[in-house]
Parts: structure tokens; sequence; C-alpha cells
């Protein structure tokens, strides 16, 4: 497990203790899921996704406004803001779109395959890195794809049942 810039370390405490206490269903994804999976990554942000039902009280934990978003590749409902002087971007309900189809958001799956890794006495759950790489394949998005291949460990194995039921069911959304 990698280890977190002491500033980064502090805010995830504070974000996990927010929303654990508001009851909120949530995943850490992005660059700190990646570098406590052992990814090489050193984070500068905290991102997290949360379900459809706890958007809501996930920005309120946070005291972020909530705001839908989209720029017609993606949507997504979206909180950013500053906890302990370090940037948090909480995203619900992101849907992508691309020549590989059209991604829509699965919460449940993501948290079926999240794996926990232990912070400061506290169990974090890390949603699939392979959502990552699913997005990016929908999107077309090869420089992302570039990234998490140059930052995986040696070891890195890509479970190909997620990969295939997001994949398939990226195509199945657009036909």
């Amino acid at each position: 497990m990698s280890h977190l810039r002491p500033r980064i370390t502090t805010a995830l405490t504070a974000v996990a203790a927010a929303l654990d206490v508001a009851g909120v269903e949530w995943l850490l994804t992005g660059g700190t899921a990646r570098a406590l999976s052992g990814w090489r990554h050193d984070p500068g942000d905290i991102d997290i996704e949360i379900s459809a039902h706890s958007a809501e009280g996930g920005a309120a934990a946070l005291d972020l406004p909530l705001r839908d978003e989209g720029d017609g590749r993606s949507r997504s409902m979206r909180a950013t803001g500053m906890v302990c002087d370090v940037a948090v971007d909480l995203t619900s309900d992101l849907e992508v779109e691309g020549a590989g189809g059209r991604l829509a958001p699965d919460f449940p799956l993501q948290r079926t395959f999240a794996r926990s890794v232990e912070l400061g006495g506290r169990r974090l759950w890390i949603a699939p890195i392979e959502e990552a790489v699913a997005r990016a394949l929908v999107r077309g998005d090869w420089g992302s794809l570039a990234r998490l291949a140059a930052e995986a460990p040696r070891d890195a194995e890509l479970r190909a049942a997620y990969l295939s039921l997001r994949l398939a069911a990226a195509v199945r959304a657009a036909r």
C-alpha cells in the first residue's frame, strides 16, 4: 500500500468521518484510491463517488453545493470544494458516452466489487479501478488509459468479470 501525503490523509480522514456520520454510502475513487491500492500515483485531491440516494446527504455532510453537470459526453451530480485545504470532488450518477457506447451509473455493482483498506483505524472502500478503465474505453480516452497503465503496479490484474459487465452494459445502452 502506498503512503499518502499527511495533508491528504488528514482531509481523507475528515471526509470519511463526515460521510460515515451522515450515513452516506460512498466509495473512494481517482488517484487517492489508486495510491492506496499500490499504484504509482501521488494524489493532490480526493475523489468520492456516492450512491444516487446519498447525493444530497453527501454534499450536505461536506458542506459542498450539489449541482447537475454535463458536457455532452458525461453527466453527473457533482459537488466540489475544499476540506482541510484539500480539493474534494464528490460525484453521483456519473454517466459517460462515447464511441464505445453509453455507460450508465451502476453504484451497486461498484460497491459489490469494491475493495477495502484501513487508514487510521478506519475501513475505507475503494471503487473498482476497472471502472476508470471502462469509462475511458467508452469515451475513447486513450490518454487516460495510458496514464493508468503507467501507474499500474507490475502485478496489477484487472478483473475481467467487472469489465465485461460494464462494457456489455455500455454497448446494450447504445443500441
